[in-house]
């Protein structure tokens, strides 16, 4: 009996002691420990490229619908002045752009104006019945050249259902304005150097037609003579002063290009 029960008790150890062995599947394997260093990402040259002062390896590629490289420009203007005293009227004007990359290119403009009196002289001139002539000149005409130089091109949405594209252009000019010296009983025409600064937009429409409208600025001496002689003051066509003139004229029109 004490024989029985030693073998039952060796038995139930061994049993005991191979379950676990048992029940652990054949293919099962311990995992290997990975160390925690191991697990990280080395993104030290994307942080480096990111507070880098300036990426010279990658730059941003801007694929343009409409290019203006190596094409001509021609643009009918239609305009106003926008700053003149004395005058009002029409402007009208063509210009010629040759582009040899999309940032740079060369223009020449030639402008001609129809002025008149504007309300606040013709009010001078009707006032009290015999009225007062001011000492003033007229544009009359305009032609230079300018360097264009294009730092925006934009695309913007319209309405939500149409994507514009545009540029922007600053042109430098160099020109020679014709002006009409107002007289009582004639009107010479004098001229002079012309320094000026022209903002340019252009809207793209298709590959071959643009809108464009231009904001010129232009600077130039003009010489201002007496209308008439007042009570002894002054012959009629005497020099008065010479005043430095500053012309603003704001001209929309179409561009053609190939």
């Amino acid at each position: 009996m004490q024989n029985t029960s030693l073998r039952l008790l060796t038995l139930s150890c061994i049993v005991a002691l191979c379950a676990p062995a048992l029940a652990q599947p054949k293919s099962a394997k311990p995992a290997a420990a990975v160390p925690a260093e191991d697990k990280k990402v080395d993104i030290s040259d994307l942080e480096n490229k990111y507070w880098a002062p300036k990426d010279t390896d990658f730059s941003v590629v801007q694929n343009r619908t409409y290019s203006k490289e190596h094409k001509y420009f021609l643009s009918p203007q239609y305009g106003v002045p926008i700053n003149d005293s004395h005058s009002d009227g029409s402007l009208y004007a063509v210009t010629a752009n040759y582009f040899w990359s999309e940032r740079y290119g060369l223009q020449a403009t030639y402008l001609r104006a129809n002025m008149k009196n504007n309300e606040s002289t013709r009010d001078l001139v009707n006032f009290a019945g015999g009225g007062v002539q001011p000492d003033h000149n007229r544009l009359n005409s305009y032609y230079g050249i300018g360097f264009n130089y294009v730092p925006f091109y934009a695309k913007m949405s319209f309405m939500g259902s149409k994507i514009l594209y545009f540029d922007m252009a600053i042109t430098p000019t160099l020109g020679f304005t014709n002006y009409d010296q107002i007289l009582q009983h004639s009107t010479p025409t004098k001229g002079a150097l012309t320094y000026g600064f022209d903002i340019t937009q252009y809207f793209f429409f298709s590959k071959w037609f643009a809108i464009r409208a231009d904001l010129k600025n232009q600077w130039y001496t003009q010489e201002i003579r007496k209308f008439y002689n007042t009570a002894g003051v002054g012959a009629e066509g005497s020099k008065v002063k010479d005043k430095l003139y500053h012309d603003s004229l704001f001209l929309m029109g179409v561009t053609f290009f190939w």
